[in-house]
């Protein structure tokens, strides 16, 4: 199915005509392009998926593509047979076109058993859905462990969202994350502080998480040996280290040199 948004043009000479003018309430290039210019290209806002096995439907959202802004204004739906599979759903940059009035960018989105995406082409969520399922979403992820269930649940792990210099974990993951760990007995004092942050950041750079990990872990040569640090690298870092401070394993350290005694001056 393809997406259309619509730019207009101005230039000396042509009729001012009341839909341009629409067109420049209800977006404002200026302004996102100077909020946004130092993020990488992924999803800004929005472009919540579900669906009850029989259509999937994506909802509005903006997505950061270069120097330019893509508005889904409304939601789409998408006929769903790909069952017993592992699904993506795709947002493709297609080829717009130019008339004397106004600019059209052009989008695709589509529902593809998974593979490594090209330049312009951004995941918004995968899944293996069974016949007569209906989609878990995140809405209903009990904790951040409910994130990668086999079957029947969106899978987010994989969308890329804009951050400056890049792009980074959905913040509803890591606001999982901070939840389950600031709860925890076991946390130090490194995982209260990332977990404040998660909670209170909209966005965590993945640079950030990457440092979190190397400190947390202690094994900076395992941090290194991976080249490509994409989100599933980033993901299962945090995955392996809120299965030792929530699920069980690691215990909260003693104060070095006071036999784990509280010290008052």
């Amino acid at each position: 199915m393809e997406v259309k948004q619509v730019f207009p043009i101005f230039e000396e000479g042509r009729i001012l005509k009341r839909d341009s003018l629409d067109l420049i309430r209800d977006y404002a290039p200026d302004f996102f392009s100077l909020l946004f210019r130092e993020y990488g290209d992924g999803v800004i806002a929005g472009f919540p998926i579900h669906g009850d096995g029989k259509e999937i439907v994506a909802g509005p959202g903006i997505l950061k593509h270069g120097p330019s802004f893509f508005f889904m204004k409304e939601e789409v739906r998408l006929k769903f047979d790909l069952y017993g599979q592992v699904v993506q759903v795709v947002l493709r940059k297609q080829e717009g076109s130019i008339s004397p009035d106004f600019k059209t960018d052009c989008w695709g989105l589509s529902l593809e058993p998974v593979r490594v995406l090209g330049e312009g082409e951004y995941e918004l969520g995968r899944f293996l859905l069974e016949q007569g399922a209906r989609l878990r979403t995140r809405e209903e992820y009990k904790d951040f462990n409910d994130l990668t269930t086999e079957f029947n649940t969106l899978n987010p792990v994989y969308i890329p969202y804009a951050c400056e210099g890049g792009s980074t974990l959905a913040p509803f993951i890591l606001r999982l994350y901070g939840k389950g760990v600031l709860r925890s007995p076991k946390a130090e004092p490194l995982d209260l502080s990332f977990g404040v942050a998660c909670l209170n950041s909209p966005y965590l750079s993945a640079e950030l998480i990457q440092c979190y990990l190397a400190a947390r872990e202690q094994d900076l040569r395992e941090q290194n040996s991976h080249d490509n640090r994409d989100n599933d690298y980033l993901y299962q870092g945090l995955k392996r280290l809120y299965a030792r401070l929530v699920s069980g394993g690691e215990k909260r350290q003693k104060p070095r040199g006071t036999g784990g005694k509280t010290i008052i001056d």
